[in-house]
């Protein structure tokens, strides 16, 4: 009995969570991980509005690292704790801003967050 009960939360814990990337991870080997997909999860701690641009740009925190995010879709508040699910890309730029590392967020029709 304990065996399976056991089992049943490990399968519960795999399935359920996801897998969630360092965002050091990312940092130490960003081409390792350049173009593939990813998750991370942390909080909002920067976000930047770029006139004329309706992609919104905020950098996540997961106390391992920090990683700017761009997205399609939202424009979350500092503070706002989030999932974020997208490709890493490198030497990525908009309109003159360099961004280094950064991963784009998929353009899915749900949506990867969790507000505070």
């Amino acid at each position: 009995m304990r065996i399976g009960a056991l089992f049943l939360i490990l399968v519960f814990l795999a399935s359920g969570c996801g897998f969630h990337l360092q965002i050091s991870q990312i940092r130490h080997e960003p081409l390792k991980y350049r173009d593939k997909e990813v998750i991370v999860k942390g909080q909002v701690v920067e976000t930047l509005g770029i006139p004329f641009v309706q992609k919104g740009i905020f950098q996540v925190d997961d106390g391992t690292g920090k990683i700017w995010v761009v997205s399609q879709k939202r424009r979350p508040v500092r503070g706002d704790a989030v999932i974020v699910k997208g490709k890493v890309k490198t030497g990525f730029s908009i309109r003159g801003h360099s961004f280094g590392t950064a991963i784009v967020e998929a353009d899915e029709g749900k949506r990867y967050g969790e507000k505070r």
